[in-house]
C-alpha cells in the first residue's frame, strides 16, 4: 500500500490510499508520528479530482515502512468497490466527511477508543455492511454508537472491554415520512427494533442492562434467524449479563433448539454448536430430529457432535438405571447383609489408602 498523507497538529493525515489489497490495513504511524486523522473522501470514488490532484502536487507519498514512493500509474485507489474491509489506526481520533461514501462492497470496519469526530455523511451508502469490530478505551468508551446511527441495516458487533470480549446484534430498522394530510405535516415514523438497540449507550459506553432488556421488541419485530443470532452470541460471550437476562436468553434458544443448530451448522460455528448443547442439555427425541436434519444436509460434522450428544444421554440413562437397581437391591437387603456391605466397603478403602 501507499499513502498520499500531511503532517497536521496531532500527527498524521491520510487523504489517499493505493494498493491492490480489497482489505486495507492503515498504519499506526507514518514517519515515526502516530496517525490521527483521515481526509474527506478518503475511500470514496466521489473525491473531486482537482482537490485530488492538487493534494499529490503538495504532499507526501510513503509506504507502511515510511519508504517515500509514488503510486505507478497503473496503480489502483484503495477505493469505492474495491473496498471489502478496513482496518482503522488505533491513535485515530477524527474521520473527514463521506469518508467511505458508496463503498458498496465494504463489510468490515474496525477501530479503537481514541475515535473521537467522524465526519457527516462518512458511512452513506455502505449498504453491504455486515461487522464492526471495536476495542474501547481504558473507560470503556468509544464512538461506536455515531457509527451504528450512520448504518441502518443488520449489523454485528464485536467489542473488547477492557480485555473481554463480546458480541452484540443491532437489527435493523427504517425511517418513513408519512403526510398527515389535512394538517399537512410531514411525520417521520422509524419501524424496527434497531433504533431502540442502537439507543442503549450512556457516556459513550454501551449499556448492556438496557440492550438485554429490549429483547422481547426483537422477538416482536425481528426475524427468527436475527433473533437467534442475537440471544446465541449473548449467551456465548456474556459481557456484563445478569441472570434474569441469561435465563431469558436460554428460554427463547430452547423453545427454538431445532433452528438454532441449523443455524450454527450453517454458519460452521462447531464449537458454539457443542457448547449450546451442553448448556441445554436437549432431551433424546429432540437431538433425533436436530440429527435427522444435519443428515438430510450432509453436515458430517453436526452429525458426528449429536451422534456424542445421543451416546452420552445413553450412558447417562444406563448409570441411572443401574443406581435405581442398586438403591432396590439396598431396600430389601437385611440389618446383617447391609453391615456386611459397609465394612466390606470401608476394608477396600482402607486398602487403597495402604496401597498408596
Amino acid at each position: 500500500m501507499i499513502y498520499l498523507y500531511k503532517r497536521n497538529k496531532t500527527g498524521i493525515c491520510i487523504d489517499r490510499v493505493y494498493g491492490y489489497d480489497t482489505i486495507v490495513e492503515l498504519p499506526d504511524m507514518l514517519e515515526g508520528l502516530p496517525v490521527t486523522e483521515l481526509g474527506a473522501y478518503i475511500f470514496s470514488d466521489h473525491i473531486d479530482s482537482t482537490e485530488l490532484k492538487m493534494m499529490q502536487e503538495k504532499e507526501n507519498f510513503c509506504t507502511e515502512n515510511g519508504r517515500a514512493t509514488r503510486p505507478e500509474d497503473d496503480m489502483p485507489q484503495a477505493a469505492g468497490n474495491r473496498v471489502e474491509e478496513i482496518r482503522l489506526p488505533r491513535q485515530l481520533r477524527k474521520i473527514g466527511r463521506y469518508a467511505f461514501y458508496n463503498c458498496f462492497h465494504l463489510k468490515k470496519l474496525t477501530f479503537y477508543g481514541k475515535m473521537q469526530d467522524l465526519g457527516a455523511g462518512a458511512l452513506t451508502g455502505c449498504h453491504r455492511m455486515e461487522q464492526i469490530a471495536v476495542e474501547t478505551d481504558e473507560k470503556g468508551e468509544s464512538s461506536l454508537r455515531d457509527f451504528l446511527t450512520e448504518l441502518p441495516e443488520t449489523l454485528c458487533v464485536d467489542i473488547t472491554i477492557d480485555g473481554e470480549y463480546g458480541r452484540f446484534w443491532f437489527p435493523e430498522f427504517f425511517e418513513e415520512g408519512v403526510e398527515n394530510t389535512p394538517a399537512r405535516i410531514l411525520e417521520n415514523h422509524v419501524h424496527g427494533s434497531g433504533i431502540r438497540y442502537r439507543n442503549s449507550f450512556v457516556h459513550k459506553k454501551i449499556n448492556t442492562l438496557e440492550y438485554d432488556r429490549l429483547f422481547p421488541y426483537a422477538v416482536a419485530w425481528e426475524q427468527e434467524r436475527i433473533v437467534l443470532n442475537l440471544a446465541l452470541d449473548r449467551i456465548l460471550y456474556p459481557v456484563s449479563m445478569t441472570d434474569e437476562a441469561k435465563e431469558k436468553y436460554l428460554i427463547y434458544i430452547k423453545e427454538h433448539i431445532q433452528q438454532a443448530i441449523r443455524l450454527l451448522g450453517e454458519q460452521k460455528a462447531y464449537d458454539s454448536m457443542q457448547r449450546i448443547l451442553r448448556k441445554l442439555a436437549p432431551d433424546r427425541a429432540e437431538t433425533e430430529k436436530m440429527l435427522e436434519t444435519a443428515q438430510s444436509a450432509n453436515d458430517s460434522r453436526c452429525v458426528s457432535i449429536l451422534m456424542n450428544v445421543l451416546m452420552e444421554e445413553r450412558r447417562g440413562r444406563h448409570l441411572n438405571c443401574e443406581k435405581r437397581v442398586q438403591g432396590q437391591i439396598w431396600k430389601f437387603c437385611s440389618r446383617r447383609e447391609k453391615k456386611r456391605r459397609r465394612n466390606f466397603g470401608n476394608l477396600r478403602g482402607h486398602s487403597e489408602k495402604l496401597q498408596k
